[in-house]
């Protein structure tokens, strides 16, 4: 393949989505590999949706943080809009998951990254509002990425879901989002980062039991689930799973948006809380990668860490005590 837009040299096909063609591509200018994607003709004709995209596109370019995939560039070439992002080696979390259940603490390190990287983008006011598998990648050195952050209002995914939210009969277009759509995406209500917190609750859900706690034969069905549902409890199906990490689910993915944590921080706080307990049942020392110390000068993120690995030691005493 020989073809080039503006200074990126397409290398492959990688398939297609609703951004349009992704490419496997060459950045000249800096001589990094890029995943470019290729608007369709046409995509941004009207002035009104053109500046729409370009701000959500510019909001998304802010982000900057290793658990999401880095948007390099925004772009026009003969007519045709671009999107360059940072290009992902590895698989998806679906692929990985092949429909089996993951090993908690394997879950519980891709859990933590996740929900940091919604940290990031929920402070500079990004919503990613499609969270699903498919939209997360795992590297081959096992780091998780968050794709197509801030940008669901143009992605198949994001239309699907305001799909299921307006249609009366949610038929099946929508059978891939549905059982990671939160409640108040289901009935067409305002969203906000809780949103976020409620669908990575259904895919923690997912990697430690190998199923969706909503998911039934047809997608109305499922958000009939969403709505109304509650699930049994994760341990109930996951070898080894410690019990503490039911109540935390139980608050992501509370129908409520009041109940459930209030922040992707909080909500990573308590994921970490839970690696420290599974841990020390297992006579293993905290990975480092899972409490990340701030260099500040002043220590600040040594102390957060040693404060996160005392507070699940101490809750482990107290429920042995008790």
């Amino acid at each position: 393949m020989e073809a080039s837009v503006a200074h990126y040299r397409l290398l492959d096909r990688l398939g297609e989505g609703g951004l349009g063609e992704v490419f496997r591509a060459r950045d000249t200018k800096v001589g990094r590999t890029v995943a470019l994607k290729l608007l369709p003709p046409g995509f941004l004709d009207k002035p009104a949706r053109k500046e729409r995209f370009l701000a959500d596109a510019t909001a998304a370019a802010s982000l900057s943080h290793p658990n999401i995939a880095t948007l390099f560039d925004v772009g026009e070439d003969g007519g045709r809009w671009y999107l360059a992002y940072e290009f992902v080696a590895g698989e998806t979390l679906r692929q990985q998951m092949a429909g089996r259940a993951m090993h908690p603490r394997n879950v519980l390190e891709i859990a933590i990254q996740l929900a940091d990287g919604l940290a990031e983008a929920h402070a500079r006011g990004v919503l990613h509002a499609d969270l699903r598998p498919e939209n997360i990648a795992i590297t081959s050195k096992g780091s998780s990425k968050l794709l197509d952050t801030g940008m669901a209002g143009w992605t198949r995914g994001g239309a699907a879901r305001a799909q299921l939210a307006s249609s009366t009969q949610r038929a099946a277009p929508g059978a891939n989002v549905a059982p990671y759509m939160s409640p108040e995406q289901v009935i067409g209500g305002e969203v906000d980062a809780r949103t976020d917190i409620f669908s990575l609750g259904v895919i923690i859900y997912e990697m430690l039991t190998g199923r969706t706690p909503f998911a039934a034969s047809t997608a109305a069905d499922t958000v009939v689930n969403v709505t109304a549902r509650v699930p049994p409890p994760a341990s109930g199906a996951a070898v080894a799973l410690p019990k503490e990490l039911d109540a935390t689910l139980a608050r992501a993915l509370a129908k409520d948006l009041g109940s459930r944590q209030q922040s992707a921080v909080s909500f990573a706080a308590e994921l970490r809380s839970v690696a420290a307990m599974f841990d020390v049942r297992a006579g293993e020392t905290v990975p480092s990668s899972l409490m990340p110390l701030d260099d500040d000068g002043g220590g600040a993120g040594r102390w957060w860490a040693i404060a996160a690995v005392l507070g699940g030691l101490g809750l482990v005493g107290w429920l042995w005590f008790r």
